[in-house]
């Protein structure tokens, strides 16, 4: 009898547990074992579930899934580390930031000197090429000079490291990347032996907060505890200060 009574209790809580979803993003989220995760967005994002008390669960998904099924709301699921823009907030609700990051930059080829400090002029050039991927934004910054942008832009829907090898081969001028994950795409053994430069821009501020994106699915109250957890923890403000 107790037995089955456990095995009622597992299913339900295991039901009940909220799908947290990553994806694999040196710093940001990096996967460990077969049901964990840790980095700059994951670490405060399972301290908000733990210290709020509410169950979930790690599951490894490609961003652009992540935001389809969030987007169904047919789960209570949540991804990490999302920008908080006007287009998601209408299929997505979203906590307060979990981390603020450092500006968006370029990383380019070696040999592309375009000259100038702003990203405006730069990407005014048509003959520019540029590697950007499907289903992440840069930051508002960058939204909005490339709004307007006549450089020729490819979307692609593979990770960032898939990107920085592209220009490594030539194959683009530049990609973006947030500023500490520049550092670690720089160091890929196979972008290495031709080699990646990090351009910065006046016109590009500091980075936008990240936050916690859950499916309509997820109640107002979990949010509003998971909130409350994140304002008693470190303030995200700081995150960029620390080197990271």
């Amino acid at each position: 009898m107790w037995s089955l009574l456990a095995v009622a209790a597992t299913t339900v809580q295991a039901d009940d547990a909220i799908i947290l979803y990553f994806y694999e993003r040196p710093p940001y989220m990096v996967k460990h074992g077969e049901a964990d995760a840790s980095g700059l967005t994951a670490d405060p994002a399972a301290a908000a579930f733990k210290n709020a008390g509410i169950a979930f669960q790690w599951q490894l998904s490609p961003a652009k899934r992540q935001l389809v099924k969030i987007e169904n709301g047919h789960e209570l699921a949540c991804g990490i580390g999302w920008y908080k823009t006007a287009q998601r907030e209408k299929f997505a609700k979203f906590t307060v930031p979990i981390y603020r990051g450092k500006p968006t930059v370029a990383l380019a080829r070696p040999d592309f000197n375009p000259g100038g400090t702003t990203l405006a002029a730069l990407v005014a050039n048509p003959a520019v090429r540029v590697l950007m991927k499907g289903g992440l934004t840069y930051g508002q910054d960058v939204v909005r000079i490339m709004a307007t942008a006549k450089a020729d832009v490819q979307v692609v829907t593979g990770e960032q490291p898939a990107l920085a090898r592209m220009v490594s081969a030539a194959r683009a001028d530049f990609m973006f990347s947030p500023q500490e994950e520049a550092s670690m795409l720089i160091t890929l053994p196979e972008v290495r032996p031709r080699g990646l430069k990090v351009l910065t821009f006046s016109d590009v501020d500091a980075g936008n907060t990240r936050h916690i994106m859950c499916s309509k699915k997820v109640s107002d109250d979990t949010i509003a505890r998971l909130n409350r957890a994140i304002g008693q923890g470190a303030n995200p403000g700081r995150a960029s200060d620390k080197g990271f």
